[in-house]
């Protein structure tokens, strides 16, 4: 046999066989136990064909329909739910072959007790196949059993046999609602386990999110206020011993924090974040211009102001070297400006955790973040001409190196 054969061959399997799976191998073992014990008792069913079987007589005819009997239940309780509920494909072909295949040499041999078997055939078909492959299997095997019978003068039957017949599609009916249930609570628990994944992962980016700007803008305070305080200790120690004081109160105040966010309760205040700024800046030596109020500023919008505010504070600190900052905020916007030429005015632009992390929050509530250095951005070559021909943006003296804003429609 060709490979081409053997993969057509395979694909046309796969195509008309469907298994019924669990979440787990332990999930799946126990769905087979399941069906044992449930579908066991329905197994009496088959007193028909050993009634039919005794009936007929003779010692090598009873002792070939016991052995029947025997391998049929055996493959109904063993290999049929293995293969389906617990996913053993390679006994689907034993299944599928070996109980018609027994239905029939009961027929033959025995007697036409062997009629009933079609009910478990048809429970095989449908468990195991698709509604494409088991719907003309489980109609051809019905209209054999109900009228073939009759045609067989050795089996003295009269008429068709329903009473045979007709049960082969009402278990039928019943099998495949059951199935048809149990694939989709497999998908609803699949897709709960999904979201919950989604969930821990969005939790996941929240924490980092949250740990890189407040770590960020809590170990840069106490680095600058640490930096201070050693250079005064010699002509200041009054002071120095202050600085480190406050580096003390932020180390503590940035583990409660920290504890805070994992949690999920840190809340970021446009009010205290400008308090911070202002004490931030004025031991980094950076002249600050902050708004005097922030009461225009809706309740919804003062948690993301606030961390641009910390942003564009903590980044101006640490990366760009600037000694002017500027913070403009209104009702809908909010713009950090510096006029430092380091680091990040040169490349932050591009991108990093924590403006993708501001990103991520002005987008929740419909906003949109705006960063970078007015002269690699097009949009502001106009503003960027009249800072130079004013000496300054809005004619403070100084260029403009960076902005970080936000404005919402």
């Amino acid at each position: 046999m060709t490979v081409a054969a053997v993969l057509a061959r395979s694909a046309v399997w796969h195509w008309l066989t469907e298994p019924v799976l669990g979440q787990s191998p332990e999930g799946r073992a126990l769905a087979v136990r399941r069906w044992r014990y449930t579908s066991g008792i329905f197994l009496v069913y088959l007193a028909y064909a050993v009634g039919d079987m005794v009936q007929a007589g003779g010692v090598a005819r009873i002792a070939l329909g016991a052995v029947l009997i025997a391998l049929f239940t055996y493959i109904y309780l063993g290999p049929l739910p293995a293969a389906s509920l617990g996913g053993e494909r390679r006994l689907w072909f034993l299944v599928l072959l070996s109980m018609p295949a027994i239905m029939v040499l009961f027929l033959a041999a025995v007697g036409r007790g062997g009629l009933v078997f079609g009910v478990y055939v048809a429970v095989a078909f449908v468990i195991l196949l698709r509604p494409i492959a088991f719907i003309p299997l489980t109609a051809a095997l019905f209209v054999l059993i109900t009228w073939v019978p009759q045609h067989v003068a050795r089996w003295d039957v009269h008429g068709p046999q329903w009473s045979v017949s007709v049960p082969v599609l009402l278990v039928a009916f019943g099998v495949g609602g059951l199935r048809s249930g149990l694939r989709q609570r497999i998908q609803l628990h699949r897709a709960e386990a999904e979201v919950a994944r989604l969930a821990a992962g969005q939790e996941r980016l929240r924490i980092a999110r949250d740990l890189h700007d407040l770590l960020g803008h809590a170990l840069t305070t106490i680095t600058v206020k640490a930096e201070l305080a050693s250079k005064l200790a010699v002509r200041d120690p009054v002071r120095a011993a202050a600085e480190m004081a406050e580096v003390a109160v932020l180390g503590r105040q940035g583990l409660a924090d920290v504890r805070a966010t994992v949690a999920g309760y840190r809340e970021v205040s446009l009010v205290t974040e400008l308090a911070s700024a202002r004490q931030v800046l004025a031991a980094a030596g950076i002249q600050a211009e902050l708004p005097a109020t922030v009461e225009n500023v809706p309740g919804d919008l003062r948690e993301l102001f606030g961390w641009v505010l910390r942003e564009g504070v903590t980044n101006a600190v640490r990366h760009s070297g600037a000694r002017h900052l500027r913070v403009e905020v209104d009702a809908r916007s909010i713009e950090v400006v510096d006029d430092g030429l380091g680091e990040r005015a040169a490349g932050a632009a591009g991108g990093g955790n924590g403006l993708a992390g501001l990103a991520e929050r002005a987008a929740a509530v419909g906003g949109l973040l705006v960063a970078g250095s007015p002269r690699d951005r097009a949009e502001n070559a106009r503003g960027a001409d009249r800072a130079d021909r004013t000496g300054g943006p809005g004619g403070r003296g100084w260029p403009v190196g960076f902005s970080l804003r936000v404005e919402l429609p």
